[in-house]
């Protein structure tokens, strides 16, 4: 196996980790040095501090054990990740199925039958891309959202 299909190989991979991410829901424990009431105040300044670009959607749950206040964090996929990747799924399904008509009805030589299957390929190659891209925003502003809580409960 070469270099090039190891790297291949490596990028596919990072690819399904990220798009596996995209749509996962994830809990994350922390514990705060400071009483529930300050903890949460500090954690709700800082979390309106935050730019997020809605990626994910952020939920605290508090507890109380052993009179240590503890955050559980949930992080989910937004409506808008869904509805994106819904809307991109219909878009390219309905490419397909305009490419199979185009060529299977194909009358006449013309700019349909070269554009439509030519759009449809580049379209199918593009969705990873795409994949990745919405990844990667959902874990940047993860972890700007752990780093906050970092900050406001451990400080």
């Amino acid at each position: 196996m070469g270099a090039g299909q190891a790297a291949l190989g490596t990028m596919a991979s990072e690819t399904r980790r990220i798009a596996k991410g995209l749509v996962e829901r994830r809990v994350e424990r922390f514990e705060s040095r400071h009483p529930l009431e300050a903890s949460q105040a500090r954690l709700a300044s800082a979390i309106a501090a935050l730019d997020l670009g809605g990626a994910t959607e952020f939920t605290a749950a508090w507890k109380v054990e052993q009179g240590k206040a503890w955050l559980e964090a949930h992080f989910a996929p937004s409506r808008r990740t869904h509805r994106r990747l819904q809307m991109t799924s219909v878009a390219l399904t309905l490419l397909v199925a305009a490419s199979i008509w185009v060529v299977a009805s194909a009358r006449e030589e013309g700019a349909l039958l070269f554009l439509v299957p030519l759009f449809t390929v580049l379209g199918v190659l593009a969705f990873p891309f795409v994949a990745v891209g919405l990844g990667s925003q959902r874990e940047a502003d993860e972890a700007r959202i752990r780093r906050a809580i970092r900050q406001a409960l451990l400080d």
